[in-house]
């Protein structure tokens, strides 16, 4: 959270002045235009014959002037659009990592899935198709700095359980006292053997290299530091479930 909060910062200044000066760039396209147009005017009433005129004329010609006027525009577009994408990630950042706000306090559950699904967007977006199905949730007392991590790791873990392409089904509702979450996804599934080791700390079940284990030993800690409870349901070859609950209002003061 911290590692977001400061690289949300500091690409927020120079991002800041890159669109800056883009929209100023943008502003004076018009002004540089009518500048050459009244200049080709002017030229129209030079003697076709100076030699200076057609150094000029075939000039614009070799380094295609025209062409280059056209693009200006689309290349400050797309930069403008470029640079408030970047805009977005960062936003998404403070969101997801909520550091100047790391308190206990009541979160919209929907609002915190949503800036994870963006943060691991890059994770997703070439393995799995995301299907949004959330409930209508009271707010949660929680540390949402904490089930933003949560939701990173189940997130992350459903995208590596799929091989080329499938589907990742992120669902919440809400249970008497409690809001329910469900992380869904179409990949490999857990074998039923190391099920139940799933949450230790150091098991993994991905290749050397690619998992430390800890993602899950630390979802289990937090959710019940929260005194919520998480459950997996998984079919090998079909995929994996995973369900939390939460407690609406949960009482953090004695676990600290």
């Amino acid at each position: 959270g911290l590692l977001a909060a400061g690289v949300a910062h500091d690409i927020n200044n120079p991002i800041g002045f890159v669109a800056s000066n883009l929209e100023e760039l943008q502003a004076y396209m018009p002004k540089i235009r009518r500048v050459i147009a009244l200049q080709d005017k002017l030229l129209e009433s030079v003697d076709a014959a100076s030699s200076l005129l057609a150094e000029l004329e075939a000039y614009r010609e070799q380094v295609e002037f025209d062409h280059i006027l056209e693009d200006l525009d689309i290349l400050v577009q797309e930069s403008l659009e470029g640079s408030e994408r970047v805009s977005k990630i960062v936003k998404n950042l403070r969101v997801f990592s909520r550091v100047d706000d790391a308190r206990y306090e009541p979160a919209d559950i929907n609002e915190c899935l949503e800036s994870t699904i963006n943060i691991t967007a890059n994770e997703l977006r070439y393995k799995a198709v995301v299907h949004r199905d959330y409930g209508n949730l009271p707010a949660v007392f929680c540390y949402p700095q904490q089930l933003n991590q949560v939701f990173m790791n189940l997130l992350i873990n459903a995208a590596h359980a799929i091989e080329e392409r499938g589907e990742v089904r992120v669902r919440t509702w809400p249970q008497g006292d409690s809001v329910m979450i469900s992380i869904s996804d179409t990949g490999c599934g857990i074998p039923r053997e190391v099920q139940e080791k799933i949450f230790e700390p150091f098991f993994t079940t991905k290749e050397p290299g690619k998992g430390t284990g800890l993602g899950l030993s630390i979802t289990y800690d937090i959710i019940a530091r929260h005194q919520g409870e998480i459950s997996l349901d998984s079919q090998p070859g079909r995929g994996t479930t995973f369900t939390i609950r939460l407690p609406i209002q949960g009482e953090m003061a004695s676990h600290g």
